[in-house]
């Protein structure tokens, strides 16, 4: 098995260098161990002419099937580990800037507490790059905005999150409980990047109510933005959710918007094969499942409502505060 698990990473990472690396041997014994698989299978897996490394016909057919065996004894092992204790593993998560590094750092601060034996790692990159490595596996799921998009992944809807106008508290539009998407060309705004998902829906959003919106500065991400918009006194359409801190500390303020906008979030896998009755999932590790879980009571629908009542520190009553 670490044997198959070696030649996963030498496909996936086209090098047997950067897989003994990652295996703690040298290259020499990586390539002994990938050269007596050869010679066991009577085939060559590796395309040893160009670089990076290439498969064979044969390499990409055992790569394939590999992984699967991989994977699954993975599974097997942690289900063996449960039997006997408490969870083990390691999640591995790749998820856009704009889906809030502070939240994300902080279920997983919360998640580790709760499963102390599970290792979790969140990588944040730009949505083309959590798609890349959702789709090479380099990661057990990605968190990406508008997950409808990928054709080639299956998704899964983590929450909905409601748009609103986020200003300092002095803004001339912080006095106002709500505004009509068609007042607010006459503000310069910051905004994310236009080749951002949620950049390009906001200026559709805006252009579709009429705006010929004032852009002056943009972000890649949410955590900047919002603290551009602080300091700029400029305005900007940011998930309600992430400011009520910042809201609640008297550092911004909130205006609703109309008509309303929405930004979907959602969790992308791996596609794996399609079967006769439809499409068919790869299962998420016991350990990525439990995360999974844990994402969704500490950031799934219910999480803005859980947000005003840490953020106001008071309880709700009846739902609403």
């Amino acid at each position: 098995m670490n044997t198959l698990r070696l030649f996963c990473d030498v496909a996936r990472l086209g090098s047997i260098s950067r897989a003994a690396v990652l295996h703690g041997v040298t290259q020499s014994a990586a390539s002994q161990r990938i050269g007596q698989l050869e010679k066991r299978l009577n085939v060559s897996l590796l395309d040893r002419s160009v670089r990076p490394l290439a498969l064979t016909a044969a390499g990409e057919l055992f790569r394939k099937e590999s992984e699967q065996l991989v994977r699954r004894y993975a599974q097997l092992e942690q289900r063996l580990r449960q039997m006997n204790g408490s969870p083990h593993g390691h999640v591995v998560v790749a998820a856009i800037y704009s889906a809030g590094i502070g939240l994300l750092n902080h279920i997983k601060e919360k998640f580790g507490a709760a499963y102390p034996n599970i290792r979790t790692t969140i990588s944040h990159k730009r949505p083309e790059d959590v798609h890349e490595a959702v789709r090479r596996r380099q990661c057990d799921f990605g968190i990406v905005s508008y997950p409808k998009r990928w054709r080639d992944v299956d998704h899964h809807p983590l929450r909905d999150e409601l748009m609103a106008v986020v200003c300092p508290p002095h803004h001339a539009l912080a006095r106002r409980q709500t505004v009509q998407a068609g007042e607010l060309e006459q503000w310069p705004m910051a905004s994310f990047e236009n080749d951002l998902p949620v950049g390009r829906e906001i200026r559709r959003y805006l252009a579709h109510e009429g705006v010929r919106a004032n852009i002056v500065q943009v972000f890649d991400n949410i955590d900047t933005l919002r603290g551009a918009v602080e300091v700029t006194g400029l305005f900007a359409i940011l998930p309600k959710r992430t400011v009520l801190r910042e809201v609640a500390a008297g550092r911004l303020a909130v205006v609703e918007l109309e008509p309303e906008l929405v930004r979907p979030i959602g969790i992308i896998q791996r596609r794996q094969r399609r079967g006769p009755n439809g499409v068919w999932h790869e299962d998420f590790s016991p350990a990525a499942q439990l995360f999974i879980d844990f994402l969704l009571e500490h950031a799934g629908p219910k999480v803005e409502m859980l947000d005003e009542v840490e953020a106001r520190g008071r309880d709700m009553v009846g739902g609403k505060v």
